[in-house]
């Protein structure tokens, strides 16, 4: 076998194993349905709000940026992209990433080039990086909010005893983002930022969940939102949150244990083809000849190519359960 179609087989693989991680572990996959109805009510618990109020924080991360920085940075695609980094957690600027990764995809591909002689290789490399970036950033936004919303109960018990020793909403978020560890502490002091800047309640809360996309903190904002509006005990309701989040929680985790051997059969199911095919080319190079060199075997890996996706697409399919 020659070194082109060495590096082609491993590229195909790198492949293959990144578009498999982003369907089996995509945070927004798993995420995507969920997401599009909570901004709806987000969109609907802040339609009252002041349109200027809602982006408060951006503005002041771009006056505090250069002229050229900041040219770089108000864009659509800059705003799309500082909202992942700030999903995942990373404190880089939109523009950065972008030069740098741009600098990646070009440098990567002249030297697949330079290495193989193959143009087909040198396209198909910025889709791979590209595709290995959005999975990292799925990861990291997966690792955080999960993050979020354990520390989310225990934030719950924090603003409960502080409401009840008499301290008013804003000192309460602010109690919060003081006592609680990152990520949590990080997105409670913005929020009390915002008050503090005299942005309506109902807008600051909305952005919080924006940031954070989560049932939990929908709920939470809806039981703030009722109580300003017609009064009642906060802290007894967010003391039910609580209970009713722990109980989410449990379940999720009895769910994870059960479907834990699907995922573990999606994992052998993908990994079978690259394993078989490695020990048949170990031990009888000429048996697999005919598969890479003639044009019937290309036309076969294609179909099991398109074959496998289908079946990973489906296989996430029945191990997608919503709690």
């Amino acid at each position: 076998m020659d070194l082109n179609l060495q590096l082609y087989l491993i590229i195909l693989f790198v492949a293959v194993v990144v578009i498999s991680q982003t369907i089996l572990i995509s945070a927004s996959g798993t995420r995507a349905n969920r997401n599009r109805l909570l901004k709806k009510q987000l969109e609907a618990i802040a339609e009252s709000g002041k349109p200027q109020q809602q982006s408060l924080l951006r503005k002041s991360y771009l006056d505090n940026l250069g002229p050229t920085e900041r040219w770089l940075e108000n864009n659509a695609f800059g705003e799309y992209l500082s909202e992942r980094l700030s999903l995942a957690g990373l404190n880089w600027k939109a523009y950065k990433v972008a030069i740098w990764l741009t600098i990646t995809i070009f440098f990567a591909m002249f030297s697949v080039l330079f290495i193989t002689q193959n143009l087909k290789m040198a396209v198909a490399t910025p889709a791979i990086i590209i595709v290995a970036f959005i999975v990292f950033i799925q990861q990291q936004t997966e690792k955080r909010l999960h993050l979020f919303e354990e520390q989310f109960v225990e934030a719950l018990d924090v603003m409960k005893r502080a409401l009840l020793v008499g301290y008013p909403f804003t000192e309460v978020m602010k109690t919060v983002s003081e006592e609680m560890p990152p990520p949590i502490s990080v997105e409670f002091g913005k929020t009390f930022v915002e008050l503090n800047y005299g942005v309506d309640i109902k807008v600051a809360l909305a952005n919080l969940a924006q940031r954070n996309p989560s049932v939990s903190v929908l709920a939470f904002n809806s039981a703030v939102v009722i109580q300003k509006e017609t009064g009642g005990n906060l802290a007894e309701t967010l003391d039910k949150i609580s209970a009713v989040i722990r109980s989410r929680f449990r379940l999720m985790r009895k769910v994870r244990t059960l479907s834990a051997e699907g995922r573990m059969s999606a994992w052998v199911l993908m990994m079978v083809p690259f394993v078989l095919f490695l020990m048949l080319y170990v031990s009888n190079p000429g048996y697999i000849a005919p598969l890479l060199e003639s044009e019937r075997g290309h036309t076969v890996l294609t179909v099991t190519a398109i074959l496998m996706t289908l079946g990973l697409f489906w296989i996430r399919k029945l191990l997608r359960i919503e709690v």
